[in-house]
């Protein structure tokens, strides 16, 4: 009997130690990242064109006589802000959403847009969605390809990438006349993509060369961070570069993790050193 409360305690402070081991990484890494993402502002690129950054993934809304097109939805108390934020611009409007990708931050405002057109990548399946996201987001038309959709005196192309890159079906939007790019989460502004489940490291490779083949790009309008121009590319092409190198020479590792510490990070989840574990996989 006294060995088993002995082992009861001893399991005891095994839980409390982890529990207070992972409080503190949810307080050091977690909580503040949360935080900072709940942030949202609103740029006013010009008389149509509204970007909304933050409160999940980065938006815009482009309003034309007869249409409104909205790139992402948000997620939490920013989706239902931006939701009425579209609808006082639309008025009457059709509205027309499209998801960049099925992650919540990008699409759980859907919810609020019942009875309008919601596109999304064609790789998905309506089962798939309602499993990884929610039934009450889920969309009303698959892109397989793509799409260009007149807006006033811009076209609107939305392409389905294809193949795994951030997910299995990412959507980007060019915006012809302005030569803007919303590129959803296959690019970044200073922050470390996620590189769990189907993402592909190589695919976001290919789709950096897709996009300056296929697009004259001044503008990109990133999954998350600040609007830049092409640099935002090369950047992030250099970010996978830098980690391929850091996954196969270990004297190279250190100053390259250490070269994207200013970058928005957690651990073992969206990181340098989680893309370098999925290089590695998939090396092997």
């Amino acid at each position: 009997m006294k060995t088993l409360k002995k082992i009861l305690k001893w399991l005891l402070g095994i839980v409390v130690v982890l529990g207070a081991i992972g409080f503190t990484l949810f307080m050091i890494y977690v909580y503040p990242f949360m935080k900072k993402m709940k942030q949202t502002s609103t740029v006013q690129y010009d008389k149509e064109l509204t970007l909304v950054i933050g409160g999940g993934g980065n938006s815009g809304i482009l309003v034309s006589d007869s249409l409104v097109l909205v790139i992402d939805t948000k997620m939490g108390d920013a989706a239902e802000k931006f939701s009425q934020q579209v609808k006082a611009l639309a008025g009457n409007k059709r509205i027309i959403i499209v998801n960049t990708h099925y992650h919540p931050d990008h699409s759980a405002g859907n919810k609020y847009f019942t009875g309008q057109t919601i596109i999304a990548g064609g790789n998905y399946t309506k089962e798939f969605w309602i499993k990884e996201a929610d039934a009450a987001t889920c969309p009303t038309q698959w892109l397989k390809d793509k799409m260009d959709i007149p807006m006033g005196n811009d076209t609107a192309t939305l392409v389905n990438l294809g193949r795994n890159v951030h997910t299995a079906s990412d959507v980007v939007v060019y915006l012809h006349r302005r030569k803007m790019l919303f590129t959803g989460d296959v690019v970044l502004n200073k922050q470390a993509p996620v590189t769990m489940g189907v993402a592909d490291p190589d695919g976001y490779v290919s789709a950096f060369d897709q996009f300056q083949k296929q697009f004259v790009i001044e503008k990109i309008v990133p999954g998350h961070g600040e609007v830049g121009g092409p640099e935002l590319i090369d950047t992030f092409r250099q970010y996978f570069a830098d980690m391929k190198t850091a996954a196969t020479d270990d004297s190279k590792k250190d100053a390259l993790v250490e070269k994207y510490k200013d970058w928005n990070q957690m651990p073992f989840a969206m990181s340098p050193g989680a893309t370098i574990k999925a290089i590695q996989k998939k090396m092997h």
